[in-house]
């Protein structure tokens, strides 16, 4: 009897076996052909060779290239393209499409070209055409190279476009900014568009919400879109009050439908009113943004509030969130009522009497064609010709940007960099620590903040380029989440983030070649441990 049994279970063993080599020799071949980085390839054969089940349900749910997929989309057409683009794409929508729509901005339209002639050009002439627009309307607004090279990127990686804007106002807390936000909520006459990574029912959340209650009421329309993981504890009690309010809501990748897909996470911060305010950076709504919470003692962040012709941009990229979670098609109809019209009754940025705060949006995701705020950020360090400041609460870049850091550094250019000295995440706060030594000895400046916790995404370059937004400088950022950056091309606003980020100086402790030192051989180890798999956090 027992004999047979182990028979039998043997018969069994061995092509369950097989199939598990399969899975593994298939998984590999994947990684190999992912396009992915030498590093990020080398961790994942590294996590399924030593893990091999486990490595392979990470790899299944964390390590599939979309990136890859939605190029391979764009090239096709037809039903095939169809076909490809539902069983392989990561989103339907593409944020990239409305950017480069000729109702959206004036210079995706031929200028002095009839139909005629236009119907004989070529795509590639097309596209000649506008880029010749492109660098026209820079020269007329005279920008430097600088600014010029960096506007051209973003144009042609994603489709955004230099905007002339009426006002600013940058918030360095949360009180300050929520109370701003609170009272555009409480100004609000026709629309509210509200997308953030983290809400939650606390006492912020509360005000928020009762606030929102209060203006659907009065007739306001209201759309919230909440990621799928960040706002996963939100009570039903809650979600019940908006819903019974009149208020819409939808969850981006909700992990109850999206588990293969739980990794990739929607961490923009945006709120739009009656399409004429945003409010975007790094706060998401939580009272631990305001008082620093049961964990820190404070919590310091970047907001800013904005007016003028970049809310068509943001707006664009709430429209493709909120369709890809299951959005109905007619929202596009009531945005280019609502918001399309007043872009059309702008003139070209060139013809405008008085240009006043330039900026543009920058954006990404897992599955964007390209890595663009990885780029951005990448070429301000690279046109950097004097300073270059960054602030971040993680520090994991990849080699290609340490390399950038350190070529900067030693063509002269002065580089600080400041991370929070209070983590909230131990595994980043060790990855980072593995970066110090080679840019120190480069001679770039490290200092992590000590009174509290920093969030703040922010870079200036030479007090006049700077962003701020949700992208953190790491590669989780950079190739796993959806983020957005507002750029400014703007001194006053380049030196108001330079000011904050010199005070906040103040209450940082630098970490240099005699603190390198104190770091222990059992520290370096774990923290060199976890940099192995860096590439696949």
């Amino acid at each position: 009897m027992i004999h047979e049994l182990i028979v039998i279970l043997s018969t069994w063993i061995i092509p369950i076996e097989r199939i598990h080599y399969l899975l593994i020799a298939i998984l590999l071949v994947s990684v190999l052909l992912s396009d992915k980085s030498p590093n990020a390839m080398l961790a994942w054969i590294f996590t399924i060779f030593t893990f091999p089940l486990g490595g392979a349900v990470l790899y299944l749910l964390f390590g599939i290239n979309w990136r890859r997929n939605k190029i391979i989309s764009k090239k096709m057409a037809g039903e095939g393209q169809k076909l490809y683009s539902r069983i392989f794409n990561f989103m339907q929508r593409d944020v990239s499409d409305i950017f480069r729509s000729k109702d959206f901005f004036y210079y995706n339209n031929l200028e002095n070209v009839d139909d005629i002639e236009k119907n004989k050009m070529s795509e590639n002439e097309k596209k000649e055409k506008i880029r010749q627009q492109i660098n026209t309307m820079i020269k007329n607004i005279k920008l430097n190279n600088q600014e010029s090279e960096i506007v051209k990127m973003l144009y042609e990686a994603e489709g955004t476009f230099l905007t002339n804007n009426n006002s600013y106002k940058l918030f360095f807390n949360g009180k300050e900014a929520f109370d701003s936000i609170l009272e555009d909520i409480k100004n609000a006459k026709r629309t509210i568009y509200m997308e953030y990574f983290i809400w939650k029912a606390d006492e912020l959340g509360e005000k928020i919400k009762n606030a929102l209650v209060g203006k659907a009421k009065e007739g306001v329309k209201i759309r919230l879109l909440f990621d799928g993981v960040g706002t996963w504890k939100l009570p039903k009690e809650y979600k019940k009050e908006l819903r019974n309010a009149g208020i819409e809501t939808r969850w981006f990748l909700d992990v109850k439908f999206f588990m293969s897909k739980m990794n990739y996470r929607n961490h923009r911060k945006i709120a739009l009113f009656d399409n004429q305010i945003v409010h975007t950076g790094g706060m998401n709504v939580g009272q631990e943004y305001i008082d620093g919470g049961k964990r820190f003692e404070n919590w310091r962040d970047t907001n800013i509030r904005i007016t003028g012709e970049i809310i068509g941009q943001y707006l664009a990229i709430f429209v493709t969130d909120w369709l890809n979670s299951g959005g109905k098609d007619d929202f596009i109809e009531d945005i280019k009522k609502e918001a399309v019209h007043e872009l059309e009754v702008q003139k070209p940025i060139d013809k405008q009497e008085k240009l006043k705060y330039l900026m543009q949006v920058s954006s990404s995701g897992p599955d964007t064609e390209w890595t663009t705020l990885k780029y951005l950020y990448s070429k301000m360090i690279a046109t950097a010709k004097e300073e270059v400041l960054i602030q971040s609460p993680y520090f994991v870049p990849d080699s290609a940007l340490v390399s950038q850091l350190k070529m900067a550094a030693l063509s002269g250019v002065k580089i600080k960099i400041m991370v929070t000295g209070v983590p909230d995440k131990k595994m980043p706060y060790w990855i980072a620590e593995t970066y110090f030594a080679e840019l120190i000895e480069a001679g770039i400046e490290i200092f992590r903040y000590k009174a509290g916790f920093l969030h703040s995404k922010d870079i200036i370059v030479d007090e006049k380029i700077s962003t701020v937004g949700t992208c953190n400088f790491d590669m989780r950022s950079f190739e796993i989440n959806y983020e957005v950056n507002a750029v400014f091309f703007n001194e006053k606003i380049s030196k108001d983030l330079k000011k904050q980020f010199i005070e906040d100086l103040g209450v940082c402790e630098k970490f240099d070649e005699v603190r390198l030192k104190k770091v222990t051989f059992r520290k370096r180890l774990r923290n060199s441990i976890f940099k192995l798999i860096s590439p696949i956090m």
